[in-house]
C-alpha cells in the first residue's frame, strides 16, 4: 500500500478533478505489475496496471488506495469490470471513495463476484493524500490552502511595502511544491499592483495553473505580467465596479472577468463557489494581510503553510492577516495537527486551520 501511495503521489497537481490514484498487483510474493491514474481522461490505475499484464493477474492481489470506481463516467470504464475480467482474487484498499456514486458500491461489485475484500489499509494516509478530493465531494468546494512567507513576529512586508526576501531561497523554492498540488492560485490586487508577479509555476514546466484576482474597483493594469505567461482563458478576475472598457478590453482577449453585485468588497464565498462550478477544485492563495483576514473571516482555509523566517520586524511591518475584527481571544483562528518543517535557517508550520475555541493556558 505504501508503493500504490507512492504511485498516486506521482500525478500530484495533474488528475483533477480526479483523485490521486495508485495500483500493485501482487502475486506470488512480488510486484508484477504497477499503474496509476497519470491524468483525467487517462487510464485509472488499476485499468493501467492491469492491461499491462491482463490473463497474468489471475489469482493475484491487487492493492489500491483508493476503493475502485464501479460507474462509467464520460472517459473511462468502471475499474471493476477490468479486476473482475481479469480474476483478480482480492482487493486491499486504503479507502472508501467518497463520491456519492461509488461509495461502497465498488466494494459490493467486488465482494458480489466473489472477490475477498481489505478496506482500511493505510487509511490515514490516504485520506491525506486525496485530502483535495473529499472535501470536493462532500461540500462541492474547492479545498483551499493559505500560504504565507514572514518574520517570527508575523509580518510579511515593512509598511513601505518591502518584502524581498524575508523568508530565504531553501523555502520560496519549497512554497512551489502548493503551486504544482494546486488547480489555481489566488492574489488580491494589492498584491498585483505591489509586486507585480506572474504567478506561475517554476518547478514544473507542464503545470498550466489558473490564476485568481480580487479586484474589487478593477484597478488590475491592463500590461500587468499576469497575462504575459497564461492563457487568457486562465485567468479569472473577481470585481464589483470595473469599467465597461477595461471589462471589454479583458474579455476580448478571453480573461475571465466576474463581476459580483451589492456593496462593500468582493465576497470569497460567493467567488470560491462560483470557481468549483468552472472545475477549479484548490486554490493557494499567497495574498496580502486583506486577502488572507477575508478568507479567515469568511471560514475558508482549509489548510495553512506559514515559511517562518528567524526575522523580527516590529510594528514597522505589514501582518501576514490584517483585520480579523476580533474582540475575544477565544475566537481566534487556530491549527491543528501541525508539522514543522525545517528549511535551511527557515521553518514551515503546517496544519489544519479550524475555527472553534479551544483551550488556552
Amino acid at each position: 500500500m505504501n508503493r500504490a501511495l507512492e504511485l498516486a503521489a506521482r500525478a500530484t497537481g495533474h488528475t483533477s478533478p480526479n483523485p490521486l490514484v495508485g495500483c500493485v498487483i501482487v502475486k506470488g510474493g512480488r510486484i508484477i505489475s504497477e499503474g496509476w491514474h497519470k491524468k483525467a481522461g487517462m487510464p485509472h490505475a488499476e485499468a493501467e496496471a492491469l492491461f499491462k499484464i491482463k490473463e497474468k493477474a489471475k489469482g493475484a492481489v491487487l492493492y489500491t488506495n483508493l476503493e475502485p470506481c464501479c460507474h462509467r463516467d464520460k472517459r473511462t470504464p468502471p475499474c471493476t469490470d477490468a479486476i473482475i475480467k481479469y480474476g483478480i482474487k482480492e482487493v486491499v484498499s486504503a479507502m472508501t471513495d467518497p463520491n456519492p456514486e461509488v461509495k461502497g458500491k465498488g466494494y459490493s461489485v467486488l465482494r458480489e463476484a466473489g472477490i475477498f475484500v481489505t478496506e482500511g489499509v493505510l487509511k490515514a494516509q490516504a485520506k491525506y493524500l486525496n485530502r483535495f478530493f473529499i472535501k470536493n465531494q462532500e461540500k462541492h468546494l474547492p479545498f483551499i490552502i493559505m500560504k504565507a512567507g514572514m518574520s517570527l513576529d508575523g509580518k510579511i512586508a515593512l509598511s513601505n511595502g518591502t518584502s524581498q526576501w524575508i523568508t530565504g531561497k531553501q523555502a520560496r523554492e519549497h512554497s512551489q511544491i502548493l503551486r504544482v498540488s494546486c488547480d489555481a492560485i489566488a492574489a488580491g490586487i494589492g498584491t498585483i499592483l505591489k509586486d507585480d508577479p506572474y504567478l506561475d509555476c517554476k518547478i514544473d514546466a507542464g503545470k498550466k495553473i489558473k490564476k485568481v484576482v480580487f479586484d474589487t474597483h478593477g484597478r488590475i493594469p491592463l500590461k500587468a505580467r499576469i497575462f504575459s505567461r497564461s492563457d487568457p482563458s486562465d485567468i479569472y478576475i473577481f470585481t464589483k465596479d470595473m469599467s465597461g472598457s477595461k471589462i471589454k478590453k479583458l474579455s476580448k482577449i478571453g480573461v475571465n472577468v466576474i463581476i459580483q453585485n451589492g456593496p462593500g468588497r468582493v465576497k470569497m464565498f460567493p467567488a470560491v463557489k462560483e470557481l468549483y462550478g468552472l472545475g477549479i477544485c484548490s486554490i493557494v492563495v499567497e495574498g496580502g494581510g486583506a486577502i488572507h483576514a477575508a478568507f479567515l473571516k469568511e471560514k475558508l482555509y482549509d489548510e495553512a503553510w506559514l515559511y517562518i523566517a528567524p526575522v523580527i520586524i516590529g510594528s514597522d511591518g505589514i501582518s501576514a492577516a490584517g483585520d480579523m475584527g476580533l474582540k475575544d481571544l477565544s475566537k481566534a483562528v487556530n491549527l491543528k495537527n501541525t508539522v514543522i518543517t525545517n528549511l535551511g535557517e527557515d521553518v514551515l508550520v503546517k496544519g489544519d486551520v479550524i475555527y472553534v475555541q479551544r483551550d488556552r493556558i
